[in-house]
């Protein structure tokens, strides 16, 4: 078995913390030879401070990079191309003039963000302060392969940018999402939470049948879809609730432990 969990909103608690008990869930399915693995749109500079509550693998921006936690390496990585990035964005800005932008690059390392974007974002859109963001121009920003690109409008609801991405024409060529804050998630088409962890699987020898997977974001759909079984928080958006197979308490009440411990506790039932 093996286990995949957003973070936040899910894993973590509304504080944005690992509980006491979450923390010893994660530990107990470790030692039962069951894999905790995070997967989330943060980068790993967003989850260090977690590195010794959690298990030897991280799926990172959506599925896009696999780090081994505990030797700082990459598995893996899936990339937008650099000419996929651009098109998308021009097409984005045809339709909604004064969009801002930012590419995640390097392995999550380098941050590139269009002059004018750290203005709309806060630190914990990011878990990096909006003051110490470059200022690029957008060709800049633009250069090279990235994980994931990011759009925010300065006055445009999201759900307003997102019609108006969806609308560009590039449905064949990128995938668009959101995590619950105010920006739109894109990366190369298929590369989604689910492919990212399908990936992890193929390496460990895994079966698809075998995963257990929890969120409560949009972002979380597809891997929800993908896992043996899965269950969306209490605090689920609509989407994530239609995805999943089960309900899992909020991440207020400790529900992926609370799960956790009802998984193990069946397996120790099975011997």
């Amino acid at each position: 078995m093996l286990i995949a969990t957003d973070l936040d909103g899910t894993l973590l608690t509304p504080e944005g913390a690992i509980s006491p008990r979450t923390r010893d869930a994660i530990r107990a399915a470790e030692k039962a030879g069951v894999p905790v693995v995070p997967v989330t749109a943060r980068q790993i500079y967003g989850i260090d401070k977690w590195r010794d509550d959690l298990g030897r693998w991280a799926l990172c921006s959506n599925g896009a990079v696999c780090w081994d936690l505990p030797a700082r390496t990459v598995l893996f990585r899936q990339l937008m191309p650099a000419a996929v990035a651009r098109e998308f964005a021009h097409r984005l800005l045809e339709a909604a003039p004064g969009t801002r932008f930012l590419t995640i690059k390097d392995d999550g390392f380098t941050f590139a963000s269009q002059r004018g974007y750290a203005e709309l974002t806060t630190f914990a859109d990011h878990s990096r302060e909006p003051s110490e963001m470059p200022a690029l121009d957008l060709d800049e920003v633009l250069t090279g392969d990235c994980l994931k690109m990011v759009a925010r409008h300065p006055s445009l609801a999201i759900e307003d940018l997102a019609a108006r991405a969806a609308g560009v024409g590039m449905g064949d060529d990128v995938h668009v999402t959101t995590s619950g804050k105010p920006m739109l998630e894109i990366s190369a088409k298929g590369v989604t939470k689910d492919s990212g962890l399908a990936m992890l699987c193929r390496h460990l020898g895994i079966d698809q049948r075998d995963t257990v997977a929890f969120g409560d974001g949009a972002n979380d759909v597809e891997m929800l879809e993908w896992a043996g079984d899965s269950y969306a928080m209490a605090n689920a958006v609509p989407s994530a609730v239609a995805a999943a197979r089960h309900r899992a308490p909020s991440n207020a009440e400790d529900g992926v432990a609370h799960v956790i411990e009802g998984l193990l506790a069946g397996m120790a039932d099975r011997g």
